[in-house]
């Protein structure tokens, strides 16, 4: 199989759409967005007719369902507007006036209609498409994102640790009001002993203090953040809004027992006492009782960071379900003789 690549920039630094923005500073930044984003995939889909199939998860491709009516398209999603609309956190000003919620409503079903095969990250998004969509359940299949699985590995040589050495918690997220991290600082703050230290990955300005260690320049798949990973002994995320925990499938990779929220996918994810615990968002005291009760168990932590590891083995490893991807093109292109390229 042969394919092309087309990346789709929301941003492109000096370019003209950019210039223009600059020019008329009233309109939003996401407009910007979306018309950069549009424009780079219209040039994508220029000679779409060469292509067996598509593949794309471009949040601007509603906009293109007549070009996917005409080649086998895969629509790949973790989350849908209905969905993305009904989380708090993703819409701090409120949900859209109905013209609006409508008009999204309706493209974006038109573009479910239009593709010929629907890839889910997880069940959640899945079972929106067939209950808020009205899509046919044969047509959706799941198949979640993956991490190299031998970039995220645990670490076998770690350091034992001394009685009086604290443990040591992890979070990583950019958007950290989002992501649960003043709630997880409140908590901490309420603690009257000096057993734990948090460590924070975030961009946004959060001070450290005693016990908090925060780090604004970490790098993707860095070798400083693996570090992190590898020295730590739980990973956190309380998001208040999620559609599917990248960092916390990492963290599994690397061998971390984990808790997360109960919002987006994140029971695709987690088996509650098996790998970690699931928790309520917006609970601090939930967050407190499901940390004391897995760092407050050392053999109950350890397997439950052997078994992350064993679930981000079966579930999320990254050059298996790629190849599923393919295969899912293979299978949508196979009406048509496969001379061209497929587009992805």
């Amino acid at each position: 199989m042969k394919a092309d690549w087309h990346e789709i920039f929301y941003l492109k630094p000096n370019g003209r759409i950019e210039r223009w923005h600059k020019v008329v500073p009233f309109v939003p930044d996401y407009f910007t967005g979306i018309l950069r984003a549009s424009v780079e995939m219209r040039r994508g889909l220029h000679n779409y007719k060469q292509y067996d199939a598509l593949f794309t998860n471009a949040s601007v491709a509603l906009f293109f369902s007549r070009v996917f009516r005409r080649v086998p398209t895969l629509l790949d999603f973790d989350s849908t507007p209905v969905q993305i609309d009904n989380m708090e956190a993703y819409t701090p000003g409120g949900p859209d006036p109905f013209p609006i919620a409508n008009f999204k409503f309706w493209m974006f079903r038109r573009n479910l209609e239009a593709a010929t095969l629907l890839q889910a990250w997880s069940s959640w998004a899945k079972q929106s498409v067939i209950n808020d969509y009205g899509i046919d359940a044969a047509k959706v299949v799941v198949n979640p994102p993956g991490i190299d699985l031998d970039l995220w590995k645990p670490n076998g040589s770690k350091p034992a640790r001394s009685e009086d050495q604290p443990l040591k918690i992890l979070f990583v997220g950019g958007d950290f009001r989002r992501k649960g991290g003043p709630l997880l600082l409140e908590w901490f703050k309420m603690l009257n002993h000096s057993r734990y230290e948090l460590h924070l990955v975030t961009r946004e300005p959060v001070e450290s203090g005693p016990g908090i260690h925060v780090y604004h320049n970490m790098e993707p798949n860095s070798p400083e953040l693996l570090r992190l990973y590898h020295t730590s002994d739980l990973f956190i995320l309380p998001s208040l809004g999620e559609c599917f925990g990248i960092a916390t499938i990492e963290a599994m990779g690397a061998g971390l027992p984990v808790i997360a929220t109960d919002v987006g996918g994140t029971a695709d994810i987690i088996e509650p006492g098996r790998n970690g615990l699931i928790i309520p968002s917006k609970d601090v005291k939930a967050i407190g009782q499901a940390i004391e009760t897995i760092l407050g168990d050392d053999a109950g932590r350890v397997e439950m960071g052997r078994q992350s590891r064993i679930l981000a083995e079966e579930r999320f490893d990254l050059e298996k379900n790629a190849r599923r991807t393919f295969s899912y093109l293979e299978q949508i292109a196979a009406k048509q003789v496969v001379k061209r390229p497929v587009a992805v």
